[in-house]
């Protein structure tokens, strides 16, 4: 979608079909075949256009995004988060902050690619360059964001790795100098308040859904213990208790 009418056009669209939330990429992407990851794809009134209509409904919008430039645009324009957030840099910083805008950084995304860039003839080389770009940058990135203020929620891209392993982002949180029991909380109060959820779930308390998952240990000693879960309830129902 090309200019502020299509961009209305194609949210209302995706409304019709039910979706729940909008999605936008103001950057290319790493696993696409442009040259680039970096370069900002839409305009600040495109952007506004997106989230404006978006509002209409209800929802909230988040902006797939690596470069520094198409992050800026992407906060000015409105929307609640930035996924990925590779390039940010410190205006990014200090304009998420003044506007509340929402950090998933996904490291375990940028590292897992990183790493199969390694693996001959795995990409094509375009996208194993922009792999190993990412892969290098995305965790420092997140640590810098974190000691400059932005909100953070947990987030993973599951399905650029293996499924099943998305507990690791909270050890790469961690490694990147965010305590353990904040890295915690990105994926509980802090992934409920960005998602305009945090009456219904985000924490263990009366009205809101018995959503509980354990482990065996001290994450806040720990934090690997997260990939070791061995009890899950969701809504109630027990699902699994080892």
């Amino acid at each position: 979608a090309d200019g502020p009418e299509e961009v209305i056009k194609a949210v209302r669209l995706q409304v019709k079909r039910g979706s729940k939330v909008i999605k936008i990429a103001s950057t290319g992407g790493v696993l696409d075949l442009t040259e680039n990851s970096s370069g900002a794809e839409f305009s600040i009134d495109e952007i506004k256009a997106v989230v404006e209509t978006a509002k209409d409904y209800g929802l909230r919008v988040a902006c797939h995004a690596h470069g520094a430039e198409g992050i800026k645009r992407a906060i000015l324009g409105g929307v609640t988060s930035i996924e990925h957030g590779t390039f940010m840099n410190e205006e990014d910083f200090e304009l998420a902050k003044k506007y509340g805008t929402y950090l998933v950084p996904t490291i375990i995304a940028g590292k897992s690619v990183s790493d199969s860039a390694k693996m001959p003839g795995y990409f094509p080389p375009v996208i194993a360059k922009k792999a190993m770009e990412v892969g290098t940058q995305i965790q420092g990135t997140f640590g810098k964001a974190y000691k400059a203020g932005v909100k953070i929620a947990f987030g993973t891209d599951a399905g650029v790795y293996a499924h099943g392993k998305n507990a690791k982002e909270f050890q790469y949180m961690v490694e990147a100098g965010m305590p353990p029991m904040d890295a915690i909380k990105t994926a509980t109060t802090s992934a409920a308040d960005l998602l305009g959820l945090s009456d219904k779930i985000g924490s263990i308390s009366k009205g809101k859904s018995a959503d509980v998952v354990a482990v065996v240990g001290d994450p806040l000693n720990d934090i690997t213990i997260m990939q070791k879960i061995t009890f899950v309830m969701q809504e109630g129902k027990i699902y699994t208790n080892q």
